[in-house]
C-alpha cells in the first residue's frame, strides 16, 4: 500500500496512450493529489480500475479510523452506544432441547451452555458482549473466534476479533465470502467461509463490510463539534457580562502607561486569578454600558446537547426520554422501559439469536435438537411485588415455600418450612384465586335473589 499515496486523481488535458480496462484509448489527465483514501477508493471503483489482489476497499481503512475516533470524542453517541451496549449484554443466554412440538427443555450441562455462561476464561461474559455489541453498534460488523481450550469447562472459548482488525470479503453477489483478519504479528490472514467464526454485517453499497452509522451521523456529529468549539470560544474569548466601558470625552489623555496599567488590571478580572468575577474599580469618570451583544444564555449549552442526544438516539430507534434527551414521566419511562426490549433492540436480539444457532450451534452440538434463546423476560421483570402479585392470580395459589421466603431475606433454615402452605379458603376447583372474595350463600328453594 505504500506506492498509493503517488496516485493522482486526473482531469481532461490533451489526447494521450493512457488505454482504461476495456483497452479503449482516453485522454490524459493532469495530476491532482486526492483528498483522502476514501476518494481514492471512490475513483478506483467508479472508473473500474482493477487492482492486483484489492483485498479491502480503501474506503473502509478510512471509514474504521473515523468511527474510533467518533466513539472517543463524541459523548452523544457515546451515551448512547454504550446504553444499549450494556442493556444487551447483560441478557443471560439459556440453552433448550426440543424435544417435540409440545415440550421443550432447559440444557445446563451442555458444553454449549457452559461455554454460554462462561465464553473466554479471562473476560465476563457480559464484558465479552459489550464489546462484540459495540463494535457492532459503531463499525456496522463484529466478529468472534470459537476456539478449543482443554482448560473451560466447555472444552471451547470463544475470543473476540476487534471491528478496526476483521473485515468481511464478499464475492460478486455481495455475500461473504472470506474474512480478512489483520495481525500486528505478521501478514494478513483470509480465512475462507463457512469457517470456525461468529460473525455478522449490516448492509453496505458495495461489499459485505457493512456502512457504519458514522458515516450517515457525520453532518449531525460535526454540527455537534462546531458549537462545541463556539461555545468554547465565546466562554475564553468573550466579556462576561454583555458590556462596554465608556470613558468620558473631558476627561484626560491616557499614556500609554497608564492605558496599559488600566487594562492588566481589568483583565484579570476576565481572567481565570483571584479577582475573577470580582467588580472592576473605574477611574476618570468610565462607566459600564450594557450592550445587546452575546448574552451566556445564548450558547443554548444544554439544549444543543439534548438536541444531539435526541437524534443520535433516534438513529438507533431509541426513544431519546431513556437517554436523557427528553423530559419523561414515571409511566411513560416504564413503558418505554418495556418497549426497549420489544420495539427498540428486540430486532437486535433475535439478530444476535440467529448467528448464534445457524453458526456456534452446529460446531458445539453438531446433529442434537438444541437451540439457543435470549431470556428477554430476565429484563422485563417488573417489582417483586409486581411479580407476587401475578403469579398468584396466575397459579390461583400461594406458590413460594416458607424456606424459599426465608432465603429472600438470608435467614437460616428452619425444619417444616418446605411444605407448600396452602390457605383453607383456598381450593381445587373453588375460588381461583386467595385474592378473590368468598361467593354468595345459596338461598333456600324457591327463593329468589333481591333486585
Amino acid at each position: 500500500m505504500a506506492f498509493w499515496h503517488r496516485w493522482t486523481k486526473q482531469r481532461p488535458a490533451s489526447p494521450g496512450r493512457v488505454i482504461d480496462q476495456d483497452g479503449v484509448p482516453v485522454l490524459a489527465k493532469a495530476a491532482e493529489p486526492f483528498a483522502d483514501l476514501s476518494e481514492l477508493g471512490r475513483y478506483i471503483t467508479q472508473h473500474g480500475i482493477r487492482v492486483v489482489d484489492p483485498g479491502v476497499p480503501l474506503a473502509n481503512y478510512a471509514g474504521t479510523a473515523a468511527a474510533m475516533n467518533v466513539w472517543e470524542t463524541q459523548p452523544s453517541v457515546r451515551k448512547v452506544v454504550d446504553y444499549i451496549a450494556r442493556a444487551l449484554s447483560t441478557i443471560p443466554w439459556h440453552v433448550y432441547e426440543r424435544v417435540s412440538d409440545t415440550d421443550r427443555r432447559r440444557v445446563t450441562d451442555h458444553p454449549l451452555a457452559l461455554l454460554l455462561a462462561n465464553p473466554a476464561p479471562a473476560v465476563p461474559p457480559s464484558r465479552l458482549w459489550h464489546s462484540v455489541i459495540v463494535d457492532w453498534l459503531i463499525h456496522d460488523r463484529w466478529c468472534l473466534q470459537v476456539l478449543p481450550n482443554a482448560d473451560t469447562a466447555s472444552g471451547w472459548e470463544l475470543r473476540r476479533k476487534p471491528a478496526r482488525r476483521m473485515h468481511v470479503l464478499a464475492d460478486d453477489d455481495d455475500q461473504p465470502a472470506a474474512l480478512y483478519l489483520i495481525s500486528s504479528r505478521g501478514p494478513a490472514e483470509v480465512v475462507p467461509l463457512p469457517g470456525p467464526y461468529l460473525f455478522d454485517h449490516g448492509y453496505a453499497t458495495v461489499g459485505a463490510d457493512g456502512t457504519s452509522p458514522m458515516e450517515t451521523m457525520q453532518q449531525i456529529l460535526a454540527e455537534q463539534s462546531e458549537a462545541v468549539e463556539w461555545r468554547r470560544s465565546v466562554w475564553r474569548n468573550g466579556a462576561r457580562v454583555p458590556t462596554v466601558i465608556e470613558r468620558p470625552k473631558e476627561a484626560p489623555p491616557w499614556s500609554k502607561t497608564a492605558k496599559e496599567r488600566f487594562q492588566a488590571a481589568f483583565n484579570a478580572f476576565m481572567g481565570r486569578g483571584s479577582a475573577a468575577g470580582g467588580t472592576p474599580i473605574l477611574e476618570d469618570g468610565m462607566k459600564l454600558v450594557t450592550v445587546e451583544s452575546f448574552k451566556p444564555r445564548d450558547t443554548e449549552d444544554i439544549e444543543g446537547r439534548k438536541l444531539t442526544d435526541a437524534e443520535v438516539a433516534s438513529s438507533y430507534h431509541i426513544p431519546p426520554e431513556l437517554v436523557g434527551a427528553r423530559e419523561g414521566t414515571f409511566s411513560n419511562l416504564d413503558a418505554f422501559r418495556q418497549m426497549l426490549y420489544t420495539h427498540s433492540v428486540g430486532p437486535d436480539i433475535t439478530m444476535l439469536q440467529d448467528v448464534i444457532n445457524t453458526m456456534l450451534v452446529p460446531l458445539i452440538a453438531p446433529g442434537t435438537n438444541l437451540y439457543v434463546e435470549a431470556n428477554v423476560e430476565a429484563k422485563l421483570r417488573g417489582s417483586f411485588t409486581e411479580q407476587a402479585t401475578i403469579l398468584q392470580t396466575a397459579t390461583g395459589a400461594p406458590y413460594m415455600l416458607r424456606s424459599e421466603a426465608r432465603t429472600k431475606f438470608n435467614l437460616p433454615w428452619v425444619d417444616g418450612t418446605d411444605e407448600l402452605v396452602t390457605p383453607l379458603n383456598v381450593l381445587v376447583g373453588g375460588l381461583a384465586s386467595p385474592t378473590d372474595t368468598a361467593p354468595p350463600p345459596a338461598l333456600p328453594k324457591g327463593q329468589g335473589r333481591p333486585a
